[in-house]
């Protein structure tokens, strides 16, 4: 009885303890402010304030302020929002040096903290503002190295054609092959560099010239699929293509490797396939004319099902079978671009192509010497920039 009392009592009187200390750590987490993390915040709200106000000088104390008083251990500003910050400001020697050790602006940064985004407000007030950069880049005495790497970073903020900012950074690379700017360079060359991967489906119109056309109906349907590539202006494609309206011969032929005879009467099937290599010479956001050569080989096929042999053998009733290197042009026409929510960038198009092409039939078989001129119309998807 008396411990059961003894344990009441005890209860009674520590009960408020804990509940008081409990209480306690409860204000302590309400009230608790993290002062790095509001003076960050608010440094960049301000920063991006003064900056917008037209206070470059302004801004640019701020940030010295933040960069020189805040926990080193803290990302305060992107390496992206260096960049618009200083070039929106004029401060064009921090532009360098943001520029200079991008890759390792963040190296010894652990702790993160979640940002209000700037880079759009940067990007909008920097669009309105580059006539007036672009003068005060002018009367800098900057050198020439500096100033030909700012001049190019502002044309590819404004969207020059990816193919011109390309050549500008090779031309760069290549007056300057020790700048300390390398790593800067090669990421912007991986945002502008074209490239792209296109699955194709085209229909077009077919005609044979030369002795084969003395052997073969001269005008047919034919369609086509292509799987092809972009590499900055070189251009690759495996390319694959059949008859689809009526083909026939005009007189009587052997079928190679086979005791038969295809007669005018029954049906052929014209295919070619191969690789095609090019190179793109004009490319906007709207048009892609390249030109290419290809090589490949070109078949007639008997496509006579009742000849007299084993089914694993019909797949080569061949007739004639030539090699045949070709010439070529095409421009795609881009209908839509597909761009990613996240980033904004391009990442595919839909597009329409239409493209003629010539093909040379070498072979030392009179019959089949000739050419065939291909005049059609491809619709394409592609991946890629």
């Amino acid at each position: 009885m008396k411990t059961n009392i003894l344990l009441s009592l005890s209860f009674l009187i520590l009960f408020p303890i804990f509940a008081f200390a409990q209480n306690d750590i409860r204000q302590q987490i309400i009230g608790y402010t993290d002062s790095t993390e509001i003076i960050i915040r608010n440094g960049r709200k301000m920063v991006v304030d003064k900056t917008i106000h037209g206070d470059s000088q302004g801004a640019t104390e701020t940030i010295n302020f933040l960069k020189n008083n805040v926990n080193k251990d803290y990302v305060i500003f992107y390496p992206v929002e260096e960049l618009l910050l200083a070039l929106t400001n004029s401060n064009f020697e921090q532009f360098l040096f943001a520029a200079a050790n991008f890759d390792n602006l963040l190296e010894g940064k652990t702790n993160y903290i979640q940002v209000e985004n700037i880079t759009g407000q940067l990007q909008m007030f920097l669009g309105q503002e580059l006539t007036l950069i672009k003068k005060d880049l002018e009367r800098t005495n900057l050198p020439a190295a500096d100033k030909e790497l700012i001049e190019l970073y502002i044309r590819y903020f404004e969207g020059e054609d990816i193919y011109k900012t390309n050549r500008s950074i090779l031309a760069y690379r290549k007056s300057y092959p020790d700048t300390k700017y390398s790593s800067f360079l090669e990421l912007i060359q991986g945002y502008v560099a074209p490239y792209a991967m296109n699955f194709c489906l085209g229909y077009g119109h077919e005609f044979l010239n030369g002795n084969i056309n003395q052997n073969f109906t001269s005008h047919f349907q034919s369609m086509n699929f292509e799987l092809e590539w972009f590499f900055n202006q070189l251009y690759l494609s495996l390319f694959f293509q059949g008859s689809v309206g009526q083909v026939h011969s005009k007189v009587d032929m052997p079928v190679k490797k086979h005791d038969l005879i295809h007669t005018p009467d029954d049906n052929v099937f014209a295919i070619k396939y191969g690789l095609k290599i090019g190179k793109a010479w004009v490319t906007t956001q709207h048009i892609n004319f390249f030109s290419y050569v290809s090589v490949g080989n070109y078949q007639m096929k008997s496509d006579k099902s009742n000849f007299d042999i084993p089914d694993d053998e019909t797949a080569n009733l061949k007739l004639t079978s030539v090699f045949s290197p070709g010439i070529g042009t095409a421009c795609d026409i881009n209908l839509k671009r597909f761009k990613s929510k996240f980033s904004g960038e391009n990442v595919g198009k839909w597009f329409i192509r239409p493209n003629v092409s010539y093909d040379f039939f070498l072979t030392g078989k009179e019959k089949a010497k000739g050419g065939s001129l291909f005049a059609g119309i491809t619709m394409g998807i592609g991946i890629g920039n």
